[in-house]
């Protein structure tokens, strides 16, 4: 081996030995394998010496890379013992080259194959891409020869890689995030970086699935393989800012008891007025310290996904917050929890149309106050405590809340509440065991994002909470019934009726008492207007889809997280950045297994009802 070939050979021996390298060319180029893996990412930059930026930190996002000057190096020489030697330890090697398009071309993004075996690969690459970034266009072209940015030599003759196990794409990019003058328009080229990452990341983890020898799901495969101290930073901010103000505390009337005397008083006619807590930050110091956050550094694309994610709900809710009272809120509410659709709706008429509306002449059940409902609290978590020394929640009875709430694994109690113990156990598991739990899952996390919860987790995480109270035998129909009008009451509400005509509605035509009509419909008109309660009943049956398409229950303990989350979950679990659940709540004992079956089984919210 001449001196001249010893880095060839260091690389070569730590590809045998499976261990990281790092290998740098003064002024020409860098080969990186944070991982040993059986592909590459490659970019020559062209002889012009003009480096395409978009794509440079594209390289960073990748576990194995090589950049170099085309003209300073010859790369054909390296690569072919690298990936004889790659395909030889995995059974196969895949070589990504990405290029710019010297000529604009149509499409944003073309994929250069020119063998067979590589066309199923590229198909999925497409469809990736293009569900990743609509606004991007894709297609592929299937070239006679090897794939190669023009003025280059090809790094393979087509007959050497016939039989070698090695395949090769090229990815030409149209560079139309460029202007006329060479300026970079950054929101374009962030969306072809994060969109090319993302896809280039299950491309290589189907390559691993398919085309080697090796257990995918085993292999780290994604960007960083730990936090680095800027992600730390972002979610340190993101957790400060969140924790400055209690949403839903904020938006929850102080004096929903009182209002509800004055409004029996005035014989159901006269809109109650609600009292708020004071606004105690300012909406443009917080939104000014959200978007000085450098989200726009973190080249993971999808840690960079969930922090923009949170930022983005982070800036909605702090503005509702703001327009407390006036008809802005109602729209920042159908921008963070959503609209009713026709499906939900209709869900929620069918389940009112087909139970009978509670009676509350059966006194033989034992009613229990917020004293004995804690009581209960306490016992549940010493229960859980015994899984982990570390689990708390505080349990407060408060005069400024109505029914019960958790706040940031704090379980609040009205001192004006009372329920049937049957009720109570329910609750428990509704309260403690899934909001609780989650929150304390998600503390023992390195990300604080999945102890506050990720944008939009309150659907998964009340429709879990809901299921929770069916498999300890306490969701009821009286239960079904206040959740399905919730529905209905936020419906109306976006229709333009008011606080008296929502309330009439659920009196004279669903059958419920006038306190319990008032509680749901003063859940739903607080603040200007809430669309929240409509996610129980969504939740709920998306997550009896969820069970009966076979899906695991436990991972969704693993913090406040929602369903399109969960590949994200399961990416970082793979990764090692997250851990799985510290407690499992008591419903998920072995106990309460044939109740889960029977969910599966039932596969419908009709067939919870009695």
């Amino acid at each position: 081996m001449t001196e001249k070939n010893k880095p060839l050979l260091r690389i070569l021996n730590a590809i045998n030995k499976r261990n990281p390298i790092h290998y740098q060319i003064p002024n020409v180029g860098k080969f990186i394998f944070n991982k040993i893996v059986p592909y590459i990412f490659i970019y020559r930059i062209p002889a012009s010496g003009k480096k395409d930026k978009m794509i440079a930190d594209l390289a960073k996002t990748e576990n194995a890379s090589i950049v170099c000057k085309a003209d300073s190096f010859p790369l054909e020489e390296w690569i072919m013992p690298i990936a004889e030697n790659l395909a030889q330890e995995f059974g196969a090697c895949l070589l990504i080259e990405v290029w710019v398009a010297e000529k604009p071309q149509k499409h944003d993004v073309m994929l250069h194959i020119g063998q067979k075996d590589i066309l199923p690969l590229a198909q999925y690459l497409e469809r990736n891409i293009r569900m990743e970034a609509l606004e991007l266009s894709v297609t592929i072209e299937k070239d006679m020869n090897i794939p190669k940015p023009d003025q280059m030599p090809a790094l393979f003759g087509k007959k050497y890689l016939q039989n070698k196990q090695i395949l090769l794409m090229g990815i030409s990019i149209n560079d139309r995030y460029h202007d006329h003058e060479e300026n970079i328009l950054p929101l374009l080229m962030r969306t072809f970086r994060e969109t090319l990452a993302k896809s280039l990341s299950r491309l290589f983890f189907e390559f691993l699935r398919v085309y080697t020898h090796l257990n995918a799901t085993a292999q780290k495969i994604n960007f960083q393989q730990e936090l680095t101290p800027l992600m730390n930073e972002i979610d340190q901010a993101l957790a400060q800012e969140s924790k400055k103000f209690d949403f839903l505390l904020m938006v929850t009337p102080l004096n929903a008891h009182e209002a509800w005397l004055q409004f029996k008083k005035d014989k159901y006619w006269k809109v109650p007025k609600f009292l708020y807590r004071p606004m105690h930050v300012d909406p443009d110091l917080v939104k000014r310290r959200l978007y000085n956050l450098r989200i726009e550094d973190i080249y993971d694309p999808t840690m960079a996904y969930i922090f923009r994610d949170k930022r983005s709900e982070l800036d909605s809710m702090i503005t509702m917050l703001a327009d407390r009272g006036k008809e802005d809120f109602l729209h920042g509410s159908l921008q963070v929890f959503g609209n009713v659709s026709e499906k939900l709706y209709n869900s929620a008429l069918a389940i009112l149309m087909m139970t009978e509306p509670e009676n509350m002449s059966n006194k033989s059940e034992e009613w229990i106050g917020p004293a004995e409902f804690a009581k209960m609290a306490r016992e549940e978590v010493r229960f859980l405590q015994q899984q982990n020394a570390e689990f708390n929640c505080p349990i407060r009875i408060r005069e400024d809340i109505s029914g019960v709430m958790v706040n940031r694994g704090a379980l609040n109690i009205s001192k004006e509440y009372k329920l049937t113990l049957n009720r109570a156990k329910a609750l428990i598991q509704h309260e403690v065991g899934t909001h609780v739990v989650t929150y304390f899952n998600g503390r023992m996390q390195p990300l604080n994002l999945f102890s506050l919860g990720v944008p939009g987790y309150e659907e998964l995480q009340e429709g879990l909470a809901v299921l929770s109270e069916y498999i300890v035998g306490g969701l009821n129909n009286n239960r079904l019934r206040i959740i399905a009008a919730r529905v209905i009451a936020v419906q109306h509400m976006l229709l333009g009726n008011s606080f008296t005509e929502c309330f009439t509605l659920l009196v004279d035509q669903f059958g419920f008492r006038p306190e319990s009509a008032f509680q749901i419909v003063m859940r739903v008109y607080r603040g200007g207007g809430l669309t929240k309660d409509a996610l129980y009943l969504k939740g709920i049956m998306e997550l009896i889809q969820y069970l009966h398409e076979g899906h695991n229950v436990h991972l969704l303990m693993m913090g406040k997280i929602r369903k399109d989350y969960l590949p994200i979950i399961k990416d970082l679990l793979q990764r090692e950045i997250l851990i799985p659940p510290a407690i499992t709540p008591r419903y998920l004992f072995p106990e309460y297994l044939e109740k889960w079956k029977e969910v599966k089984t039932k596969a419908s919210i009709f067939k919870l009802t009695h």
